[in-house]
């Protein structure tokens, strides 16, 4: 096998300066180029050069000791590198041999794992009468940079990096040193990044990098950090990371995506009138209120989707109103047609989903009960729960519950032994008792009774080969299920839900029977009311209800709008809204994150989330 030995870039460089203090003619400026067939030859060269060395003159002597410790370097032998390097002395050397001898030396120290040693070399008596290169400068503050990062040491890294970015031309390396800057920013607690934003003394460059990453820490939801960045971006208009951005950071660095006019595409005939008349209603109350804000506000027009029922009517509307956004529609069957057809010219947010996976030409968002299940699982598997029952109705929407939480509880390696779907109030203890095998027990206990004809001792049990128990139920039904299942020994077995156990007004005298119960909710629901919500409940006595969480729908999706582009494209980034902390995923689907609750002496009490260790 052949093994290939190369000179480093900087012994090329280092061979054209000492060229240039001698006598000899000046060599090819090209950096040079050697290869080996085997360690032995690359070992012979370097003895080689030694031995040239020992008999020239300091300028030539140290021109060869640097290539040969770059060969040794070549051959990991870091300490050897090390010793020849040591051994040149820079009072005899130009100063532009110095910090190339000093480039070599640091080098070999960061490689050798030896960084305060790497920072000694590099801080070599400087000579007053010569000007470094910004190619010098660069490369020395390059390992500078390096030899920080390996102490653990980012601040200094930083300004570093900050130091050398700043006079860099070239725009690709200055983009490679604004991602290290940003990289050596996050790491930063806020209370170092408020420190060294208030010292004195800071330079533009600096100031401006110190802002910036404080404002990625601070702004936890991606509307106040793109408020925050429309802020820096006026102020630091001329600083560099506004030109390049860190690539980490690029998706939301920009302003807020703002559409002039917005088309609002809903029925205002048929079944879903009145859900879609709530919606507008939210989304009109999120307008009023950004408009109080002082925030700039798009142009709303409503749109009958009875009467622009397709994707071609739509594209002509687009195109003759000059609308900039589609919100809406909130037909299932219209939704999917859309996100089937040819991409639309203009972001489009469906206020429904459609169930194919594949597509993806339009953003959608609702308020799918599906949503709920899949969190349920997921806390029900970070609670440490691994068999689960279910206990659902026996509706259309039941059985989309039940399958989403079972395919998630699934995919998680979890577990449902078995499932049961209830319909009959009078029949819930029935249902139970099957769902828990209480019924089972009975049976064995009769059949022993029948087979000796001897009264027994007998003791009900139910199975005890499961962890927890899923339910998703009305409240009327869930507050009498839930006295049956203790009734029937499942007192203690903890209860996740959805939504739809809490009626949405605290009623803690009727909803005593559901303490225990966890369930997730909408901060809608859950939290105290917004400015928005507070201008709704004024003017409507549903707001508190299960129907009124549609207000809560249309006020996000106006809010939402302007960030679509940014969530989808930035992995963790997120909105708070009144339906949830609201992410966009790769099917450019609008994912909530919703609150737990506990029931607590008949009222819903807010759980603290727990860091969950991945």
């Amino acid at each position: 096998m052949t093994i290939q030995w190369r000179l480093s870039l900087a012994a090329g460089i280092i061979g054209v300066a000492l060229a240039g203090c001698s006598t000899s003619p000046a060599p090819d400026t090209r950096p040079t180029t050697q290869t080996y067939s085997s360690a032995e030859q690359a070992r012979l060269a370097v003895e080689d050069l030694l031995q040239q060395a020992a008999k020239s003159q300091p300028i030539q002597a140290a021109r060869l000791k640097v290539q040969a410790a770059n060969i040794l370097l070549r051959m990991d032998r870091k300490e050897a590198a090390l010793d020849i390097l040591k051994d040149v002395e820079l009072e005899l050397l130009p100063p532009s041999l110095r910090y190339e001898v000093a480039q070599s030396r640091a080098r070999a120290a960061l490689d050798a794992q030896q960084p305060q040693q790497a920072l000694r070399y590099l801080e070599f008596p400087s000579d007053q009468t010569y000007r470094p290169s910004t190619e010098q400068i660069t490369r020395i503050g390059e390992l500078r940079a390096e030899a920080f990062r390996l102490q653990n040491d980012p601040i200094s890294e930083a300004f570093a990096l900050i130091d050398i970015s700043s006079r860099e031309p070239d725009p690709q390396l200055q983009q490679q040193f604004h991602d290290q800057i940003w990289s050596a920013l996050r790491s930063l607690s806020p209370a170092q990044l408020i420190g060294l934003s208030q010292q004195t003394g800071n330079t533009y460059y600096e100031q401006g990098w110190f802002e910036l990453a404080l404002i990625h820490k601070q702004a936890t939801q991606l509307d106040q950090l793109s408020y925050a960045m429309s802020e820096w971006n006026t102020l630091w208009e001329s600083h560099p990371a506004r030109a390049l951005p860190p690539q980490a950071g690029e998706a939301v660095s920009s302003e807020p995506i703002i559409a002039q006019r917005i088309a609002v595409l809903l029925p205002m005939q048929g079944k879903l009138t009145k859900a879609s008349a709530a919606i507008r209603e939210g989304i009109m109350a999120a307008y009023f209120n950004e408009q109080a804000d002082g925030k700039p506000v798009p142009q709303l027009q409503f749109i009958d989707s009875t009467q622009v029922n397709s994707p071609d009517l739509l594209r002509s509307l687009i195109h003759e109103q000059s609308i900039d956004m589609v919100i809406g529609p909130l037909e299932k069957p219209y939704v999917s047609a859309l996100n089937n057809s040819e991409p639309m010219p203009i972001p489009v947010l469906a206020l429904n989903y459609d169930n194919n996976t594949d597509y993806n030409q339009i953003y959608q968002f609702g308020l799918a009960a599906e949503d709920e299940a899949r969190q349920a699982a997921r806390k029900a598997w970070q609670d440490g729960h691994r068999i689960m029952l279910t206990l659902t109705p026996l509706t259309n929407w039941g059985t989309r519950v039940r399958n989403a939480f079972e395919e998630e509880f699934a995919a998680l390696g979890g577990r449902v032994a078995d499932s049961i779907r209830f319909d009959k109030q009078e029949d819930f203890s029935q249902d139970v008792s099957a769902l828990l095998a209480t019924d089972k027990s009975k049976a064995r206990a009769k059949q022993i009774f029948t087979m000796s004809n001897q009264r027994i001792k007998f003791e009900e049990r139910r199975r005890k080969d499961v962890d927890a128990i899923f339910l998703s139920a009305l409240p009327g039904d869930a507050r009498q299920i839930k006295p049956i299942l203790a009734f029937h020994y499942a007192g203690k077995l903890p209860i996740y839900a959805t939504s739809h156990v809490f009626a949405g007004n605290p009623d803690d005298k009727r909803d005593r029977d559901l303490n225990g119960i966890q369930f997730v909710d909408m901060p809608w629901s859950l939290t105290p009311a917004s400015n928005t919500k507070r201008f709704l409940a004024q003017k409507r006595q549903d707001t508190d209800t299960r129907f009124g969480r549609l207000y809560a729908l249309g006020i996000d999706a106006f809010k939402i709008h302007p960030y679509l582009n940014q969530l989808a494209a930035t992995e963790g980034a997120a909105v708070q809204g009144e339906t949830g902390s609201l992410t966009v995923d790769g099917n450019k689907k609008v994912v909530r994150n919703m609150q737990w609750a506990k029931f607590r002496n008949g009222s819903p009490q807010l759980q603290q989330p727990r860091t969950v260790q991945q």
